[in-house]
C-alpha cells in the first residue's frame, strides 16, 4: 500500500520525467484495474439480482441471530463459533452461487436457464433458510412452522424437487396428515 501511494505522489510531482510517469501511472493501472472489474461485475450482477441479493444478505443476518438466540437459550453459545460458521456459511454461498451462476450463463437466455435461474436463486437461499427455519421450529417449540412445512423443506433438502416444495395438492396431503397426527394424539390422550 507504501508503494502504491508512493507510485501515487510521483505521479504527481513534478522531478520525475515523463517516462518514470508514465511507468507510476501503468503501475497504478494494473494494481487497481482487477478490482474495478471485480466491481463492475459484482455492481451488474446486483442491479440484475437485486432483490434474491437483498433477500440473501436478510438470510444471512436472521441465520445469525436466530442461530445465536438458540444456542444462547441451549445454553451453547460461543462467540468464535458462530462468526466461524457464519464466515463459513458466506464463503460457501458466494462460491457455490458463483459457480452455479456460471452453470446457468453456459445454458443461454432462454426458458431452460431462467428455470434453472430460479432454482439455483431458490436452492442457495434455501440453505441459510432452511436453518432459520429450524432455529425458529426449535425456538417455538414446534408450534412455529407447521410441521409439515419443516418436512417439506427437509425434502426439498434431500431431492431438489422444486414442484413438490410448492405444489399445493403435496401440501393439502401433508396438512391432511398433520390433522389425522393431532387427531390421533387428542384420541390417545383420552
Amino acid at each position: 500500500m507504501r508503494r502504491f501511494i508512493a507510485k501515487l505522489i510521483l505521479l504527481t510531482d513534478a522531478n520525475p520525467n515523463i517516462w518514470e510517469k508514465t511507468k507510476y501511472a501503468l503501475s497504478i493501472f494494473f494494481q487497481f484495474a482487477p478490482i474495478a472489474f471485480i466491481l463492475d461485475l459484482v455492481n451488474w450482477w446486483f442491479s440484475e439480482n437485486q432483490q434474491f441479493g437483498t433477500f440473501m444478505c436478510i438470510a444471512l443476518v436472521f441465520n445469525l441471530a436466530t442461530g445465536a438466540w438458540s444456542h444462547m437459550r441451549a445454553k451453547t453459545f460461543k462467540v468464535k463459533t458462530m462468526i466461524l460458521r457464519n464466515l463459513e456459511m458466506c464463503a460457501i454461498v458466494i462460491v457455490g452461487y458463483t459457480m452455479l451462476e456460471m452453470l446457468r450463463y453456459t445454458a443461454g437466455d432462454n426458458v431452460a436457464g431462467e428455470l434453472f435461474r430460479i432454482s439455483i436463486q431458490i436452492m442457495t437461499l434455501m440453505y441459510p433458510g432452511s436453518k432459520i427455519f429450524k432455529n425458529v421450529f426449535i425456538l417455538s417449540k414446534g408450534r412455529y412452522p407447521p410441521e409439515y412445512i419443516m418436512r417439506r423443506m427437509y425434502d426439498f433438502e434431500k431431492n431438489g424437487d422444486l414442484n413438490r416444495l410448492f405444489n399445493i395438492r403435496y401440501n393439502k396431503d401433508l396438512e391432511e396428515e398433520e390433522r389425522k397426527k393431532k387427531e390421533e394424539f387428542i384420541n390417545n390422550k383420552n
